[in-house]
């Protein structure tokens, strides 16, 4: 670098982000400040920094997001500059203003490119005098639940009703017909107000059929802009971002070379400064066609999948944001962008599939990524580890996976080795759909929409176990319950094999097994009217092989002890599936489940609950919106399973409750 500016680094943010913009600071010989909330004293990005100082607290307000204080720590430890990665507070342009009347360097654009930008209405019309095309929609400033739901009649449904601040899918609700259209309102602005600090709301025209293409920009402080590219992100589910991958499928060079230039212009226009993103969506109804292609937003920050953009253009765009904050010119000129090759992100989430996509949390007790040894082609950028506990206050977000390849079809099928390797236990993921997606026709054809996940969603949670797995998964609980002495194998089955009973649980249903013990090393399994018999069985703490008809089957696997219910829990790992499976505890009394689930309401997951008007006694209708579930920076709605009346309610509001903790009885 030239002389430096930057001198020292604040990094505010948390997980994989931190990690990496710590590593590249380090090796632009910057040094490095991180900080850290009560959850995260033992996370990787307080260890990878020079140094670390903690925040009280756990909630994204009182440690990452408090502005004040960050500012504080980074004066009082003599760092200059702050890096906020993304989400949080990299597209707060109040936090961004205050930066800039310290006098320390933020990186990013200033604070005025970032409250235009940020605000989406602004946006719009920024944009449109750019030249741009937006969707169609309404984007003024009144919020009046009446006014706007004259406007949304007037724009038509299906509609999106979305915060008119922040991103990442937050704040986000289709209405499909007026009558959705309230609460879809109500829940938007709420999920807004508590990620963004801004309940205000624009309504997009909703586009049913459609491609989420976006460009990576880059400008710096002498008028030079450049873009690297396209991205498509079209994969999603509840509006967030799956898969990634770049350049776009099946989008030829006009339309490419037209939103690089058509993203320039824009940038140009607003004499835009760092990195950037402009995000299009594409109607492809009838195909894709460059002018029904619409301005959605602009992100005034680095995002998720830049790794992909990094990896087709042989760049690393955390450098040059450093670099341009330290008033450098950008280190290419637009000419000097190539593509080379194609490259995919996977990104790996704490959330059940089989439940909405709903955020998991827990201690993940094993996580271990492939050696990247023997996968050249890929990276896993994390910020997550063994032993780590994912919280319901954080994004649920573990790893990312980026894979390039000489071509697209290279680029997928390095990208599913690498996640048919990956092993985690102890908490729910989206591993086994990332998979199933990356061998699904369409996908490797790029000829997805937005709404492909959703619509396919039957076929992508249609995860069934092959048998031979299931049986060899009784062999292994058959060995961890040393019920047999294998000293006394010979003596005990020289007449006649014993048969031993055996009933786990797996994916919430019940399996029995019938189990003939003929030496430690030939065992047969019975279970749902078929038998199989292995030999040469060869067993570990963690693996397990054996020969069944003359063909080699194996699996991996993992357990632990529940300390509440004394349940031995195994997580086994094959290259399709990570399923986990119970064995329950003679010790443990009879469950004592909730008969009716019609009386009750549970919560689904850990999380903040706030409780709306209600009160015992009080009379409830059916879909009846009883309380709202803060969790993951994400807002859900708590509905009442039946009409009838509130027997009791067992929390206070603002309260902290846990997975499948009871909330509210009816009676009738």
């Amino acid at each position: 670098m030239n002389k430096q500016k930057i001198k020292k680094l604040l990094i505010a943010n948390r997980g994989e982000i931190a990690c990496k913009i710590i590593q590249r600071a380090k090796k632009l010989n910057i040094l490095t400040l991180a900080i850290y909330s009560d959850l995260d004293i033992d996370s990787l990005h307080t260890k990878l920094a020079d140094e670390a100082i903690h925040i009280k607290g756990f909630l994204v307000s009182e440690t990452y997001m408090n502005g004040n204080l960050i500012i504080q720590i980074a004066k009082k430890h003599k760092a200059n500059a702050i890096h906020p990665g993304y989400g949080l507070l990299s597209e707060n342009a109040d936090f961004i203003e205050n930066v800039e009347k310290n006098k320390l360097i933020f990186i990013g654009p200033n604070s005025n490119l970032v409250r235009n930008m940020g605000e989406k209405d602004k946006a719009k019309t920024l944009m449109e005098k750019a030249g741009l095309p937006v969707v169609p929609g309404y984007h003024g400033n009144k919020q009046e639940i009446k006014y706007l739901t004259n406007k949304a009649n007037q724009v038509g449904y299906p509609l999106l009703v979305k915060a008119r601040s922040g991103g990442g899918g937050r704040g986000m609700r289709i209405a499909e017909n007026k009558n959705d259209f309230s609460i879809a309102f109500q829940e938007a602005s709420n999920e807004a107000k508590t990620n963004f600090n801004d309940s205000n709301c624009i309504l997009e025209k909703y586009i049913p059929k459609a491609r989420h293409i976006e460009i990576q920009i880059f400008a710096d402080k002498f008028g030079n802009v450049v873009h690297l590219f396209d991205r498509d992100c079209s994969l999603q589910r509840r509006q967030q971002k799956v898969i990634e991958e770049a350049p776009s499928p099946n989008l030829n060079n006009e339309i490419q070379h037209f939103l690089g230039e058509l993203s320039v212009k824009a940038a140009r226009a607003i004499k835009y400064l760092g990195a950037g993103t402009i995000e299009f969506i594409a109607d492809i109804q009838n195909g894709i066609d460059k002018n029904k292609i619409y301005f959605m937003e602009m992100n005034t920050r680095i995002q998720v999948e830049h790794p992909v953009t990094e990896a087709i253009t042989s760049t690393n765009l955390i450098d040059w944001q450093l670099k341009i904050a330290n008033g450098e010119k950008l280190p290419v000129s637009q000419n000097d962008i190539k593509i080379n090759g194609w490259a995919f992100e996977a990104r790996l989430y704490a959330e059940d599939v089989n439940k909405n996509f709903l955020p998991q949390s827990g201690k993940i007790y094993h996580l271990k990524f492939p050696d990247t040894l023997n996968h050249p082609n890929c990276i896993v950028e994390t910020g997550t580890k063994s032993g780590d506990n994912i919280t319901p206050f954080y994004d649920p977000m573990i790893a990312k996976v980026i894979a390039h390849g000489n071509d697209r079809n290279a680029a997928i099928k390095h990208l599913i080795n690498y996640l048919s390797e990956i092993e985690i236990a102890g908490i729910t993921t989206n591993l086994d759909l990332l998979i199933k997606l990356l061998n699904n026709k369409n996908v490797k054809d790029g000829e997805v929409t937005t709404k492909f996940i959703e619509e396919n969603i039957k076929f992508l949670i249609n995860n069934e176990i092959d048998d031979r797995f299931k049986a060899l998964v009784g062999v292994v609980i058959f060995k961890a319950l040393k019920i047999i002495s294998t000293n006394t194998l010979s003596d005990l089955y020289i007449w006649k094999p014993n048969v031993y009973p055996l009933k786990i649980s797996m994916k919430e249903k019940e399996i029995l097994y019938k189990i003939v013990c003929y030496s430690p090393n030939e065992i047969e399994i019975e279970f749902n009217k078929k038998i199989f018999l292995f030999s040469s069985i060869i067993i570990n703490q963690s693996r397990i092989e054996a020969y069944l008809k003359g063909k080699n089957i194996n699996l991996s696997f993992q357990s632990i002890k529940d300390i509440n219910s004394g349940d031995q829990i195994f997580t086994f790992f094959t290259k399709q599936h990570t399923f986990e499976v119970i064995n329950k505890s003679l010790l443990q009394s009879k469950e004592n489940y909730i008969n009716n689930l019609e009386d009750s309401i549970i919560a689904p997951m850990h999380g903040i609950v706030k409780i709306k008007k209600i009160k015992a006694n009080s009379k409830v209708k059916k879909g009846d919106v009883l309380f709202i579930l803060e969790a993951m920076k994400m807002e859900f709605s708590l509905t009442s399973p039946r009409d009838g009346i509130i027997e009791r309610i067992f929390i206070i509001d603002g309260q902290q409750v846990s997975d499948k903790m009871k909330l509210l009885s009816l009676k009738k």
